[in-house]
């Protein structure tokens, strides 16, 4: 590991000023594990659909239990820097077992005639996950940042303007990126962009919302 590799990681691990305390708690509590739960929560709460908190349920073994099982056994055991993968080398592995869970979550999905904004947010996730594998293999962009305004669109689009504050955790995971040396301005622009453009264009032309 090279000597920049090193700084970097020592900038996540340990915090020193009292705002990188701040930017550290946001980027853990805003992770993306975190804000998938949230909205999905939220969503089946607002839409209280048949089977939505079952098929809910699946979607989450396939595309957040069973990825992030992985990444926490191969930290332990010391072939991943940490959870957020802060090495872009480290993430493609992750990556493919993201996209699988996420091909086998919406096929279940289809086969099961799963609720229609199930199957519309799981096709959502699944191109904007393809996506992101593709720009990992050259260059890292952040995938914080693309899960913040993504879910915001999403929650957005499902409850309308009263839910207009959760705008405001895009600037925020986007700056604790930053400040916390994991990405560039460049790495959280893009984020956000990818983020918004796969989500809003899936969510235009999705008659489910």
């Amino acid at each position: 590991m090279s000597q920049e590799q090193h700084s970097a990681l020592d900038a996540i691990f340990k915090p020193k000023t009292w705002d990188e305390h701040i930017a550290y708690w946001i980027s853990q509590l805003a992770s993306p594990p975190m804000l998938a739960l949230l909205a999905l929560v939220l969503i089946n709460t607002t839409l209280a659909l048949p089977t939505i908190w079952m098929w809910s349920s699946v979607y989450l073994v396939f595309t957040l239990v069973l990825p992030l099982t992985y990444i926490l056994i191969q930290v332990r055991k010391g072939n991943i820097t940490d959870i957020d993968i802060q090495l872009r080398e480290q993430r493609h592995r992750p990556f493919l077992l993201l996209i699988a869970g996420g091909i086998l979550a919406w096929f279940a999905m289809i086969l099961g005639s799963a609720p229609a904004v199930m199957t519309t947010i799981a096709g959502a996730v699944l191109i904007q996950s393809l996506c992101i594998f593709l720009i990992t293999l050259r260059w890292k962009i952040s995938v914080h940042s693309a899960t913040a305004t993504a879910i915001s669109v999403l929650v957005l689009k499902v409850l309308g303007p009263s839910a207009a504050p959760v705008a405001i955790s895009v600037p925020l995971v986007a700056w604790s990126r930053v400040k916390l040396r994991r990405h560039t301005p460049a790495q959280t622009f893009a984020g956000v962009l990818l983020g918004g453009s796969v989500f809003l264009a899936v969510l235009l032309l999705a008659p489910a919302l």
